[in-house]
């Protein structure tokens, strides 16, 4: 499968905005969920081709379901401060994971575009944390307006690196 895979068809864009306030706590949701869909990647990809579709999904609630809570648990025993700043944001990992299995994301052939999504979503969220942290806009709206900036900057360079 050749698909192209977007920030916004993944559910990464509310993680950006929400956790993206200070460096430290992107940089955390960034090491989270890098950790826990490489896990749920290796754990499904032994599954994947014993199960049929319904079951697959079912496999795959549970297993990125026990991944991150138990990425809650670790985090509340030994770094509360970081589990209470990140929150809810951490249960969108496993949503992520959900989605990303649906949509052929950890396919077999997809190396590059799980690279490429990975790559832009660390660049805009170590990016989006240096700006709002640097410029003290903190609020969502903020965050909004320098996503689509940062968004539409790279639609323009990649428009640019097209033309020429």
């Amino acid at each position: 499968m050749t698909k192209a895979f977007g920030l916004a068809n993944t559910l990464m864009l509310t993680p950006l905005i929400g956790v993206s306030d200070t460096l430290p706590k992107a940089l955390s949701f960034l090491g989270l969920s890098v950790l826990v869909v490489t896990l749920y990647g290796l754990v499904m990809a032994g599954v994947r081709s014993r199960l049929s579709a319904p079951l697959r999904l079912i496999a795959s609630l549970m297993l990125a379901a026990t991944l991150v809570s138990v990425v809650q648990l670790l985090l509340q025993a030994f770094a509360l401060t970081t589990y209470q700043q990140l929150g809810l944001y951490l249960a969108m990992i496993s949503v992520q994971c959900v989605v990303l299995e649906h949509g052929g994301f950890f396919a077999a052939g997809q190396h590059k575009a799980r690279l490429r999504l990975f790559g832009l979503f660390a660049a805009l969220l170590i990016l989006l944390g240096l700006l709002r942290a640097g410029t003290a806009t903190t609020f969502m709206p903020a965050g909004f307006i320098l996503l689509g900036l940062l968004l539409a900057g790279c639609q323009a360079w990649a428009h640019y690196s097209k033309s020429r």
